[in-house]
């Protein structure tokens, strides 16, 4: 193969490349005339901060978010990371206490080493003296990444045990304990690349705030996080790893239409039901890890779909990849997860990530979220969960976690931890995010005529929602439309039903099914083969041979997945 890039975790294995990537702005680029939110009221300063208490995160290729914190007067640029806890960097911090105790942090893979140092720590606008953090000697496997911050709750802190002293609580408790008057709660919206408005001037959804993080208050024009229900934050019951746990509802997973039936793999669950996931939430987790059930239900019935269990029989780049679906490009999966009631949709385009080309031409694709490795999920060893939530579904949702009592120190009337969800994708704007990225836009592109249609004509023009030119219907099975050369086609499937009108070879063709609508307008061969055409309830595709802005995607975009979740 060519043009594949070969950055996919699985079973946690990680390749990293930092190196080669671009380091982004989550504000995106944006073409004139577009519009983003508070554009005035957040400017930023040279410390990243917008002044509204928060401070500005930068999007590593979709897989890793930064952000900037202060060591003794340094600037170092650190990955956010909720499923860690300590803080550490790499590199010399100008007035650095050494206090000789040496420690290793291990992470999914990767590990770093060295030294426990204080310094003064100032963090989106908090100053801290004698912070303790791990100054780095050496790192093993974690490419160029130059520090963490963590950010999960400070029980399982390895410094606060090393030092067997509250002075090595990591920052964020620091923070609480020293402003009191501070709410204990932590915010954070990550972002897309914006590559996907390279063909068109629209704007996606999630480019509309800018990525932020806020210690104490939360982002101006999304402060109805604060009335979202309040999951709680699970205490892990096997008591080896805490994380920001909660509880997904029961059979809480709808894909493609369809309700997924989930049962946790924890033995005598002491929270919730045993048809209620436990999830964990990681902004260091670029690829969701779903049980394989789920899984399977997400893809496995995707026209076209094949699951692959080592990718190295496919492709030397790919080795190392195991147990992944490979989808066609051009279809779009719907996938909602669902809390308390309410809703959170996922953008297609953090369901599958085009690789690039294969040598015959083919646009290779694979399942964005993953099953979870068989040893992990509900393993005593490694903490209470069945599934994490990582970056791929955290771009789609504004996310609020309140410290509460998991502060060291706490007093009893501090009350509970929890965790308040607010989702920021309308599925209107994140369905045409995606025909914009892998559907060259409205449907612009050369086609084959692949539908129920009948008649053939020599050229026409063709209105259709798959993008392929030739009027393939919006149904389960689509329609096609045919356009003869002195008479008129017309054909029908399902619910989508199409039409052709010839003369001069033209024909206009447009289906519509129960579950959505499509209008793309493409130009090509019209020519209703009697083929059924693939559909997915929302949207059906012909062989589209539409030209995608993921084509093959450069590794300056997605270079390095991050897996930074240590126990």
């Amino acid at each position: 193969m060519k043009g594949l890039t070969p950055s996919f975790l699985l079973s946690f294995s990680v390749l990293f490349s930092v190196a080669n990537a671009v380091t982004l702005d989550l504000i995106g680029k944006r073409k004139q005339g577009s519009s983003l939110l508070f554009r005035r009221k957040l400017k930023r300063d040279d410390a990243g901060v917008f002044g509204n208490g928060s401070v500005a995160l930068h999007n590593l290729g979709d897989t890793s978010y930064q952000c900037n914190v202060t060591l003794g007067g340094k600037d170092f640029e650190v990955i956010i990371d909720t499923g860690s806890v300590d803080l550490w960097v790499d590199g010399d911090v100008p007035g650095t206490k050494d206090l000789g105790v040496p420690m290793s942090i291990s992470f999914a893979k990767g590990t770093v080493q060295g030294n426990i140092n204080t310094a003064q720590l100032q963090f989106d606008g908090f100053t801290i003296e004698n912070q303790a953090y791990l100054r780095a000697e050496s790192t093993q496997d974690l490419g160029d990444v130059n520090g963490i911050i963590g950010l999960g709750p400070s029980s399982a802190s390895d410094v606060v045990r090393l030092l067997q002293s509250s002075a090595g609580d990591p920052p964020l408790d620091r923070i609480f304990q020293s402003n009191p008057s501070t709410p204990n709660i932590l915010t954070f919206l990550l972002s897309r690349n914006a590559s996907a408005e390279t063909l068109s001037g629209t704007t996606p959804l999630s480019e509309q705030y800018p990525a932020q993080l806020t210690i104490g208050t939360t982002i101006p024009g999304l402060e109805a996080i604060t009335s979202a229900p309040k999951l709680p934050g699970l205490i892990d019951q096997f008591g080896k790893n805490q994380h920001w746990l909660t509880l997904l509802d029961a059979d809480g997973i709808v894909a493609n239409g369809k309700k997924i039936s989930t049962s946790t793999a924890i033995r005598n669950p002491t929270n919730g039901t045993t048809d209620q996931l436990h999830v964990l939430f990681d902004s260091g987790f670029s690829i969701p890890q779903l049980p394989k059930t789920a899984v399977d239900a997400i893809y496995g019935d995707i026209p076209g779909a094949k699951f692959i269990k080592d990718g190295a029989t496919v492709s030397p780049d790919l080795a190392g990849l195991e147990n992944f679906y490979q989808i066609p490009c051009d279809y779009e999966v719907n996938v909602s997860f669902f809390f308390a009631g309410q809703e959170f949709p996922v953008s297609p385009l953090d369901l599958s990530v085009d690789l690039g080309t294969t040598d015959s031409g083919e646009d290779f694709c694979i399942s964005f979220y993953q099953q979870i490795d068989d040893d992990l999920a509900g393993n005593p060893d490694f903490g209470a969960f069945d599934m994490i939530l990582g970056m791929g579904f955290l771009r789609n949702t504004y996310i609020l976690i309140n410290f509460g009592d998991f502060v060291d120190g706490s007093t009893s009337n501090v009350a509970d931890p929890y965790i308040q969800l607010l989702s920021i994708s309308d599925k209107a704007k994140i369905h045409q995010d995606f025909v914009n990225a892998r559907l060259g836009g409205n449907g612009n592109g050369a086609g084959a005529g692949n539908g129920n249609g009948n008649g053939n004509s020599g050229n026409g023009n063709g209105n259709g929602d798959s993008g392929n030119g030739n009027g393939n219907g919006n149904s389960g099975n689509g329609s096609g439309n045919g356009n003869s050369g002195d008479g008129n086609g017309n054909g029908n499937s399902g619910d989508g039903d199409g039409n052709g009108n010839s003369g001069d070879g033209n024909g206009n063709g447009n289906g519509n099914s129960g579950d959505g609508n499509g209008n793309g307008i493409g130009t090509g061969i019209g020519t209703g083969n009697n083929e059924d055409s693939q559909g997915n309830g929302a949207l059906s595709f012909g062989a589209s041979t539409v030209s995608s802005v993921s084509l093959t995607m450069e590794v300056t975009l997605f270079s390095t997945l991050m897996v930074f979740f240590s126990w």
